[in-house]
């Protein structure tokens, strides 16, 4: 399928101000449904992006939306004790990824404990489902497992190594010949989400991924987080 076209002026390697662990009274990430699959193939990460791309927000149409008022939702990668499925009580380099919350793709939730289902069930009359489209895709080397444990970056947009403007279906990053090192270690997948029927910018939507096998090009990818504005 052909994806619409956005005009994207903000920047790949701009930052926003991100909130910290905002604790289990905040609102929890957001659902969304952006990228399907990853997968290795010939040396590449293949990106499967989701057939129908939507997420959950706050946004009303010719308001300002709360989140508009305040970033509140950036969940930091560096928190400890994040709940279940945070990375930092269960999650990159410490084990616990099996037994973190998924999404409707099998992606580990960062961030999408009991209390996510809690808040949604008490707060659906806040929220609303908007299409999307995806304006840029971007990937980057993060760094080592080991580095990671204690040195996560938070969540958002980082300074990509890769951009793909309007990515359509699948994309594939070829991790030998853009990897002179053949490094191992997390990769960040991220997404612009822009919305297709609604004049919005919804931010970024992120995957954290661990691959493994660069030195002797036997790649495997042992985790797969979500990492979410939250709503």
């Amino acid at each position: 399928m052909r994806r619409r076209k956005f005009l994207y002026t903000s920047g790949l390697g701009a930052l926003g101000a991100l909130a910290g662990c905002l604790g289990s009274k905040s609102p929890p990430p957001r659902k969304s449904s952006v990228v399907a699959d990853f997968e290795t193939s010939d040396g590449s990460l293949v990106i499967d992006l989701a057939d129908e791309t939507w997420v959950m927000s706050r946004y009303e149409p010719n308001h300002q939306s709360i989140s508009g008022v305040s970033p509140i939702g950036i969940a930091s990668a560096k928190g400890k004790g994040g709940g279940v499925g945070g990375r930092g009580a269960t999650g990159r380099g410490s084990g616990g990824y099996s037994s973190a919350p998924r999404t409707k793709h099998g992606h580990a939730w960062f961030y999408g404990g009991d209390y996510a289902d809690d808040w949604y069930e008490d707060h659906g009359n806040e929220v609303s489902r908007y299409g999307v489209g995806i304006a840029a895709l971007g990937i980057a080397y993060l760094g080592s497992t080991e580095a990671m444990k204690d040195d996560a970056p938070d969540a958002g947009p980082v300074a990509w190594d890769e951009t793909f403007d309007n990515p359509d279906d699948t994309v594939a990053y070829d991790l030998t010949s853009r990897n002179e090192f053949n490094r191992d270690g997390w990769y960040r997948v991220g997404t612009h989400v822009v919305g297709s029927d609604t004049d919005h910018d919804f931010r970024w939507e992120c995957y954290d991924l661990e691959v493994t096998g660069l030195g002797d090009e036997k790649f495997t990818i042992e985790e797969q987080w979500k990492v979410s504005p939250r709503i």
